[in-house]
């Protein structure tokens, strides 16, 4: 590999590995796992490329090449998501504390619906909210139609604002 290519790889690597781990945690709920994951995609990602001959494409490669580990590591090993991953970055002050618990049982409730929804729609909404992607690219990602992609992100978040309103409510 070229000096330039290595460059290449470094800068995509620091771009892209806050993100795809985020998805990868998302999707899996585990942070080893999704740490192998996101390693395996960056060997496949340092190995190919000089293959990736349109580089606006690369964000989509990385991001489908992550999704089809995942896939394939659940399909391997015959498991299912079963716990949500909290954030470790997360501190609690005293001055905050009541709003941390707020927010913490929020993002447990937005966790739990989202558990419980099809996991096309619940991958749709990981990848707009926890990846920062554009309906574009996770229509690139994922084979659909950005419209497709809008109209499941529509869905998902008036599940979430039902379930948000019916929890305050009772």
């Amino acid at each position: 590999m070229s000096e330039g290519t290595l460059i290449d790889f470094t800068l995509l690597f620091n771009r892209f590995k806050k993100p795809l781990f985020n998805y990868a945690c998302k999707i899996t709920g585990s942070e080893v796992l999704s740490e192998d994951i996101c390693q395996n995609v960056f060997i496949k990602l340092y190995h190919n490329l000089n293959n990736i001959r349109n580089s606006e494409a690369i964000e989509f490669w990385i991001f489908t090449t992550c999704r089809n580990e995942i896939f394939d590591h659940f399909r391997k090993k015959k498991k299912r998501i079963e716990e949500s991953i909290e954030s470790n970055d997360k501190r609690i002050s005293t001055e905050s504390l009541y709003d941390d618990f707020e927010k913490k049982e929020l993002i447990e409730l937005i966790e739990e619906e989202l558990k419980g929804m099809d996991s096309s729609q619940s991958e749709v909404y990981y990848l707009k909210e926890y990846s920062g992607l554009s309906y574009r690219e996770i229509a690139g990602i994922m084979g659909i139609t950005e419209d497709l992609v809008r109209s499941r992100i529509f869905k998902v978040r008036q599940k979430l604002k039902r379930a948000i309103i019916k929890s305050e409510r009772g």
